[in-house]
């Protein structure tokens, strides 16, 4: 399913559609409010109803964007007051409410904020898992291991992702180098043997030798393994090992151990894990072997055409490997030379190429939607701030996404650095399932309690340990606001832009909220 195509929005209206608009507008208005609320009356309301929005109180937010169209609105604003409204009832269930009058305004003039959200509502309502009929490939660029002729990296055997991060393991020289934006920031030498390395989901690395797992500063944390391989951490804090003969859980806020015996013994050349399921590459029978990780039954095999020795999984369960003719993404071939290992944080691929000693970047997206949020906005005396999360189906955060992420203002690019950053997350627990998926989505809640559908697709741990210790990847855009500040509604759009689509999500500030105490920069 293609989803929220960005169409570029109209730059200039007619005086018809103007007058169209105004017309609509006044039918729809209470007679007698129109001497009680004027235009900038109507902007206060609309300011203070994305002061609550921005703070987390979205019922608050939606009775002050009523209050705001219960007047009179300058022309220009009228979508932009009408899309706020709809936005905030959606986020309060009101969500066919929400989809009527949504249509009742389109009807006159169409709107792209508009019919973003409302492609959001409809792919919640009807969530596509099937495999992935297309995928795209975009190059990005390369870090090179050899810098004005010095080395810094010859062998590298594992890449691990987080936030606006990167580091490889050279494990020939026992170094572990970290990049930003693809330019090196750090070396670090281990004194140990190490053959992968690995983030977990707070953004703590972690360490594999061929008997032991490692913290980053190489204490000890695990010992007496075989050959582990750790496919990935789940929200609990569950790290998944799997060791010969056995899948031993390490959990890293309890330090417990729990095994899980396979059914046979497996030479693993590779493992993953997505959300429900584990991935092994069986080095004997060159089949990947999926378990379900509630209870660790097989339920399938893959039977490869070729052999392989190195695998990745999409979150949606879309099989990529390297081969000798290039990569394989769920059966569709791209043509990429001389690769030796990979590693995927979706949507990002990484290749590990020995030959020139480099890792080349690049993107790899399925036909899955990307959901992007504005959190909030902040001010200093220079600078807005936007708080942009970025997940995937599951509310599973983004990493590495700085490349693809753009700010905008009135459909303008906004030039901004853009970065990662942590913030606690917001919970909601329900006794039982309640609402609509996308309630949570736009208020950014992660779900716990007694529905496990919704926890499921909010990003959400189910352990007490994890739910008091996680913390979530938020992307910040910086930039500077214009200076003197116009009056009005200044609309800020956070773009996603890959080579087919754009994931985007819109909102809006004012002067007055540049001068809220309630927003300042802390």
């Amino acid at each position: 399913m293609k989803y929220a195509t960005f169409k570029s929005s109209m730059k200039a209206k007619s005086n018809l559609v103007i007058l169209f608009f105004a017309l609509f507008y006044l039918i729809l208005l209470p007679t007698k409010s129109l001497a009680v609320i004027d235009e900038e009356t109507a902007r206060n309301y609309f300011s203070q109803s994305l002061i609550q929005m921005y703070q987390g109180n979205f019922q608050k937010a939606y009775e002050l964007s009523k209050q705001a169209l219960s007047g009179r609105v300058y022309v220009n604003e009228i979508a932009n007051f009408w899309f706020l409204r709809g936005r905030l009832a959606i986020a309060n269930g009101l969500i066919d409410k929400a989809i009527e009058e949504f249509g009742t305004f389109t009807q006159l003039v169409k709107n792209d904020d508009i019919d973003n959200i409302l492609e959001k509502v409809r792919y919640f309502r009807n969530i596509n898992l099937s495999p992935s009929k297309n995928f795209e490939l975009k190059y990005i660029g390369n870090a090179s291991g050899i810098i004005k002729g010095i080395e810094y990296f010859q062998t590298p055997v594992s890449v691990a992702v987080y936030g606006d991060s990167y580091c490889v393991l050279d494990s020939k020289n026992r170094r572990i180098v970290y990049f930003k934006n693809n330019r090196m920031t750090n070396i670090k030498k281990v004194s140990h043997d190490i053959k992968q390395i690995i983030f977990d989901r707070n953004g703590l690395l972690y360490l594999v030798s061929e008997n032991a797992i490692y913290n980053d500063s190489e204490y000890e944390l695990l010992k007496g393994l075989r050959s582990p391989i750790v496919a990935g951490f789940d929200r609990n804090g569950n790290m998944y090992i799997v060791d010969f003969d056995r899948i031993v859980l390490f959990n890293v806020y309890s330090n417990n151990i729990t095994e899980h015996k396979l059914q046979k013994v497996t030479p693993a050349l590779d493992a993953e894990i997505t959300i429900d399921k584990l991935y092994i590459l069986n080095g004997l029978t060159q089949e990947i072997d999926i378990y379900d990780l509630k209870n660790f039954s097989k339920i399938q095999s893959i039977k490869l055409s070729e052999k392989i020795w190195n695998f990745e999984v999409t979150p949606y369960g879309d099989i990529i490997y390297p081969s000798k003719d290039g990569l394989t993404a769920n059966d569709k071939k791209f043509d990429i030379k001389g690769i030796d290992l990979i590693e995927y944080s979706y949507p990002n691929l990484f290749v590990m190429k020995w030959k020139n000693k480099q890792i080349e970047h690049y993107v790899l997206k399925d036909d899955k939607p990307l959901f992007v949020t504005i959190e909030k906005l902040e001010f200093d005396d220079n600078f807005v701030y936007a708080y942009i999360s970025v997940e995937d189906l599951f509310g599973d955060e983004i990493h590495y996404i700085q490349h693809s992420l753009s700010i905008f203002e009135h459909d303008i690019y906004a030039p901004s650095d853009v970065y990662s950053s942590q913030i606690n997350p917001k919970y909601i627990t329900l006794k039982e399932c309640k609402g609509e998926l996308i309630i949570y989505r736009l208020q950014s809640l992660r779900v716990l309690g007694n529905c496990p559908i919704l926890n499921k697709f909010t990003g959400a741990p189910t352990y007490q340990k994890a739910i008091e210790n996680s913390k979530k990847l938020i992307w910040i855009a910086q930039w500077k606001y214009i200076r003197p500040i116009p009056p009005g509604l200044i609309k800020v759009s956070a773009r996603v832009t890959f080579k087919n689509n754009v994931y985007y999500d819109t909102t809006f500030y004012t002067s007055t909220l540049i001068k809220s105490e309630e927003l300042r920069k802390k």
